[in-house]
């Protein structure tokens, strides 16, 4: 995202004082977004408070926004994130632009033309229709989220297979598509109710944690994710 940052941040000890939790918080904060986000992260500003972290600043899209905090969430020590990064507007994208090339970006990335359509009112997307899975939906929330002018993006789409299984079907699918994975996934504990999915347990790292999560997603049937899973403590 953006490009690409060839000096890297220094970390600055004040009065050679041993820094604060919170301001270690922070320093990491900040390197994970240079590393992930390069010079999208120039514009963003971290401040932490007893592990609350707040973000503000600006960045192109909404995509970045919900990256910035996605990266933040995954330090250690964090306990809530308070997200007020804004996103840059151009005067130039209106409703109209900003439908348009949502609808050009669903039609160019599904494989098969997604039952999708958006409308557009001061900069929030209004996504309707249908789809076959949660992954479906949450793949067009991710792309509708990347153009330019897009403040934010309501979900009123339909999976079109709710209903359709029953919960220890959903189970018994996930369990056969996480075999099928590089995931170590003898301690994911998967609960199902009314097509919504509870994951629980441990794994390595945040990749797999992740990975546990859009398989799940995938799964015809399932409404809802909540993901519970935990780093396994080495």
């Amino acid at each position: 995202m953006g490009k690409k940052v060839n000096s890297k941040r220094k970390n600055i000890i004040i009065d050679d004082k041993i820094p604060t939790k919170d301001q270690l918080i922070v320093d990491y904060i900040k390197d994970q977004l240079e590393e992930k986000m390069q010079a999208s992260a120039m514009d963003i500003n971290v401040f932490c408070k007893d592990g609350y972290v707040h973000m503000s600043g600006m960045v192109d899209v909404l995509a970045e926004k919900k990256f910035a905090e996605k990266v933040a969430l995954r330090i250690p020590g964090v306990r809530k994130i308070e997200n007020k990064i804004t996103i840059a507007m151009d005067s130039n994208f209106n409703d109209k632009h900003i439908e348009k090339e949502v609808l050009d970006k669903l039609q160019d990335s599904f494989s098969e033309p997604p039952g999708i359509g958006a409308k557009v009112e001061r900069g929030v997307v209004n996504l309707m229709g249908h789809v076959n899975t949660l992954k479906s939906c949450h793949d067009a929330m991710d792309l509708a989220s990347k153009v330019r002018g897009v403040k934010d993006v309501v979900n009123n789409i339909n999976i079109d297979t709710y209903g359709k299984y029953t919960d220890e079907a959903i189970r018994n699918k996930i369990l056969q598509e996480y075999s099928k994975s590089p995931l170590d996934y003898r301690d994911i504990t998967r609960r199902v109710s009314k097509g919504e999915v509870t994951l629980s347990g441990a794994l390595d790292n945040y990749q797999d944690i992740e990975l546990a999560k859009e398989i799940a997603t995938g799964i015809e049937g399932v409404v809802k994710i909540r993901n519970h899973i935990r780093i396994r403590e080495q």
